[in-house]
């Protein structure tokens, strides 16, 4: 799903709301995401263009902004957009400079746990930014976030063929349901060798912020229903 454009009445407001979602996003994650989540709020706050809903910027200005050279800033994009936080709308080429748009969906999934480190009326009015009516590029972001938006709770009915893997995502499903809706559940299991049980992310923003956050219980859930082994994290191919 793509966001759409922030406009309006209010979108001063929106606006600072959705820094604010980047920069809590960042700063509860590694020293990594820290500095990324600064480096996507000077590109925010100097470039976008929310009328339009992108960001044109090619590498030369981004390392000039970030104080860098343009081979960090290359590396620093990709980071960004492995994470999900921006979408390339227009590739780089033939001398044109590269267009990407932020992906509030994703900021959502990575900063939703957090929301309440700024408080309730925060938590409140993120939840209703961060949807939008229609899917159609240009459409307005709405300020009508159902609840609805978190009934992935549920554990799905196929969760693997392997019995012990739908115990583990009972368990953390149990312990820690908002943990399960926005992260736990995107989960597969991979290779179960002797002493060592692979556990597949479906891409790097997802595995980089369960490392990072929420390693020890899915572990713990793992060894609870394979027995001692070594669990390994790693990216479906």
């Amino acid at each position: 799903m793509q966001p759409g454009r922030v406009t309006g009445p209010g979108s001063g407001v929106h606006k600072y709301d959705i820094l604010t979602a980047v920069a809590i996003a960042g700063l509860h994650g590694s020293t990594t995401q820290q500095v990324s989540a600064l480096r996507l709020i000077s590109l925010i706050t100097a470039r976008y263009n929310w009328q339009r809903n992108e960001l044109s910027i090619g590498q030369e200005e981004m390392a000039r902004i970030w104080g860098v050279n343009t081979r960090t800033a290359k590396r620093e994009v990709k980071r960004l957009v492995s994470m999900g936080l921006l979408d390339v709308k227009r590739a780089g080429v033939r001398g044109r400079v590269a267009c990407y748009r932020l992906n509030l969906e994703a900021l959502e999934t990575l900063s939703r746990p957090v929301w309440s480190a700024v408080g309730p009326d925060f938590e409140e009015r993120a939840g209703r930014l961060l949807s939008r009516v229609g899917s159609a590029e240009g459409t307005v972001l709405k300020v009508d976030f159902s609840p609805t938006q978190r009934e992935t709770k549920e554990i799905p009915a196929d969760t693997g063929c392997d019995s012990r893997w739908q115990d583990v995502m009972t368990r953390l499903s149990a312990e820690n349901p908002d943990a399960y809706a926005n992260w736990y559940k995107r989960l597969t299991l991979g290779r179960v060798t002797d002493g060592t049980v692979e556990v597949t992310a479906p891409n790097a923003f997802v595995s980089n912020y369960i490392a990072t956050h929420l390693a020890d219980p899915m572990a713990a859930a793992v060894r609870d229903a394979f027995g001692p082994c070594r669990v390994s994290l790693v990216l479906a191919s």
